[in-house]
């Protein structure tokens, strides 16, 4: 893996070890602005930081009534497009705090180089059963 990857891959380990905690505010910094959010639940689109605290606050909250505390990284592949432009295939299992599994998640996230900094431009889930090899 080529340097640049491996640093493209350390980002989104920091991101996904802060998505953990929860707090809007840590896990924005993480994300381009503007940015777009897509699901089965929709599209949407992070034009800056507060939509994007909004997003991810309302997204924790849901998670949290479900029970969710922690997630476990199972899979992650980088794919450099450009100097400034990348791609992370990621899978990831979701747990209770019972320890019973949450849901499986899959995410193609497209990563984007802005001044000298890894973010995320680009969330898309995907169904996990689905598998997306990059190459």
């Amino acid at each position: 893996m080529s340097s640049e990857a491996e640093l493209v891959e350390k980002t989104y380990r920091a991101y996904f070890t802060v998505f953990q905690i929860g707090d809007p505010r840590a896990i924005t910094p993480y994300f381009h602005t503007p940015s777009l959010f897509i699901s089965a639940a929709g599209t949407h689109a992070l034009n800056n930081v507060r939509e994007a605290e909004q997003f991810f606050d309302r997204l924790i909250y849901g998670l949290r009534t479900r029970g969710y505390v922690r997630s476990t990284l199972s899979y992650v592949q980088v794919k450099i497009l450009a100097d400034d432009l990348a791609l992370v295939n990621a899978r990831a299992e979701r747990f209770t705090r019972t320890g019973d599994l949450l849901e499986k998640i899959s995410a193609l996230y497209t990563m984007r180089k802005a001044t000298g900094t890894w973010r995320i431009a680009t969330v898309t889930m995907y169904e996990p059963e689905r598998t997306l090899e990059l190459q």
